[in-house]
């Protein structure tokens, strides 16, 4: 009897651990994230459904091997080569909006676990609340910024191990490659939109000079956002080299106005528009890291060749995107 009751005693015991130990496991399960508006989020658990509202966050879930989760995304995602490459199940995905406007009521009817928002559309927070959406907003302006924003998407959706991989693949890259003494001769402008809109120190594209070894002649730009300029600044500065954003101004513009002739990038023909055809690697996305090593490939050829740029950017796309590229898909 004595056995018995000891027997009892043992199996009760097991379950009110067994009991506690689930209890503690759901308190320690939750995932809490401060996202780039300084908002507390907290999810019960890793997102199963993500609605993308935006291109930096759709593209870098893909790249973490996230694609299935999406059951929305930006508007024109048919217009993203990457996409149509790597996970062309995105593009029949409903479009929920762009970075100005967003469709609450079609991404309501997506019920998904945490939709994911620029700063710009940080309006829309609490009529997605209140239909009991979880919001988290991204804001990736420099490449610290970009950095946690992909630790943010990472923990959201049970990425973390993918995530890891990529910051040591970048980390390896960067120390293959980019070891560089800065010359002071490698004076860099880096155009936007328009050829006098010019990037600062302090943006992601001022980061991306630094890393390949550049010297932006816009070191006065403090915060990130383009600066207006005017001509005579521009030609005052002299850059060596002109780098413009993907699809932005029209590079011709510089040698076809005789004002700007005198620059010496212009008098070298050392203008570039920025690649590539796939997405564009002058903004933060997973592939910013080949836009490092394309401009230290035209900074410092003899150090990095185009042919290690396309090299690498094959291991790197099928590494995360799991595809095959080559030279035309880069425009390289």
């Amino acid at each position: 009897m004595k056995r018995l009751c000891k027997g009892l005693f043992a199996v009760c015991l097991l379950l009110t651990l067994t009991a506690c130990g689930k209890s503690e496991a759901s308190k320690t399960s939750n995932i809490t994230i401060t996202d780039q508006a300084g908002r507390e989020v907290t999810l019960e658990k890793p997102a199963e459904k993500v609605v993308s509202g935006y291109y930096i966050a759709t593209s870098t879930l893909i790249g973490l091997g996230q694609e299935d989760k999406l059951v929305g995304v930006e508007m024109k995602a048919d217009k993203r080569m990457i996409y149509k490459k790597a996970a062309p199940q995105v593009i029949d995905l409903p479009a929920m909006g762009n970075k100005k406007s967003f469709n609450v009521e079609e991404c309501a009817k997506a019920k998904p676990d945490v939709v994911f928002l620029p700063n710009s559309l940080s309006s829309y927070i609490d009529k997605l609340e209140e239909l009991g959406m979880k919001v988290i907003i991204l804001n990736p302006e420099t490449m610290s910024d970009y950095d946690e924003a992909i630790k943010i998407i990472a923990a959201v959706t049970g990425a973390k191990d993918e995530a890891d991989a990529y910051f040591t693949y970048r980390d390896e890259l960067e120390a293959k490659y980019l070891k560089l003494d800065t010359a002071p001769d490698k004076l860099v402008y880096f155009a936007g939109s328009e050829l006098l809109e010019a990037s600062g120190e302090h943006m992601f594209q001022g980061e991306l000079i630094k890393k390949a070894g550049g010297v932006n002649v816009m070191k006065e730009g403090k915060d990130s956002t383009w600066m207006k300029i005017n001509k005579e600044e521009l030609l005052k500065k002299n850059p060596a080299y002109i780098f413009v954003e993907n699809k932005g101004a029209d590079i011709n513009g510089f040698y076809d106005d005789e004002a700007y002739r005198d620059i010496k990038a212009v008098k070298d023909k050392q203008v570039y528009e920025f690649p590539s055809k796939l997405e564009t690697w002058d903004t933060p996305n997973l592939s910013s890291c080949l836009g490092e090593l394309y401009m230290a490939s035209v900074l410092y050829p003899e150090k990095v060749s185009k042919e290690d740029v396309i090299k690498e950017a094959k291991v790197f796309y099928q590494k995360f995107y799991q595809i095959d590229v080559d030279a035309k898909d880069l425009g390289l």
